[in-house]
């Protein structure tokens, strides 16, 4: 049978790890609040994590405590280290959500310089739940899944490609972004130009 702490710690490292993996969207939708937002999620979720090792310490069995500490390490370190790096955050959010990207490639856009709104389930995929075309690159459209949209204006996020893209610039919005990291069956990650 599980340990309560331990079933706890795992939902609390998933919704660390969910939390922080989306943190372009909730930059987007919060602004200036996503500061102290992000802070106490964060107080929050140490508070909860020390709460279930407490929890499992009293156990007499070892196997409890030890599994507890190592999610609430997975948790707040996997969580930090993804708010932190944005390619790894762009790399591992695409590998998990990786059908919705695929379902947003095919999705109709418009003339709209922030582009087509994305059917209701597919918009946790864009910061603004929207897919724009950013430029053309081998003469076909690329599309443009925002992950964070600052104020008033550049972006960062998702570019599907047909074929190999062309180096850029391309237009977040007003920043000049480019191709830099590969993901896959089109999609690449499009941060600042160097």
């Amino acid at each position: 049978m599980i340990s309560k702490p331990v079933l706890a710690a795992t939902l609390l490292t998933l919704a660390a790890l969910g939390f922080a993996l989306h943190t372009g969207w909730l930059l987007t939708r919060l602004w200036i609040l996503a500061l102290p937002v992000f802070a106490a999620a964060f107080a929050v979720v140490l508070a909860l994590f020390c709460l279930a090792v407490w929890r499992a310490a009293r156990d007499p069995r070892r196997w409890p405590v030890v599994a507890t500490v190592v999610l609430a390490l997975a948790g707040l370190g996997g969580g930090v280290f993804l708010h932190a790096d944005a390619e790894a955050r762009a790399w591992t959010r695409f590998w998990v959500e990786r059908p919705a990207f695929t379902a947003a490639a095919t999705t109709p856009v418009s003339g709209e310089y922030y582009g087509a709104e994305l059917p209701g389930p597919l918009c946790f995929v864009s910061a603004n739940c929207k897919v724009a075309v950013i430029g053309t690159s081998g003469g076909q459209p690329v599309r443009f899944v925002p992950d964070w949209i600052g104020i008033p204006d550049d972006a960062i996020g998702y570019g599907h490609f047909t074929g190999t893209p062309e180096a850029g610039p391309y237009d977040g919005f007003g920043m000049d972004l480019c191709p830099r990291m590969e993901l896959a069956d089109g999609w690449w990650w499009l941060g600042p130009c160097r």
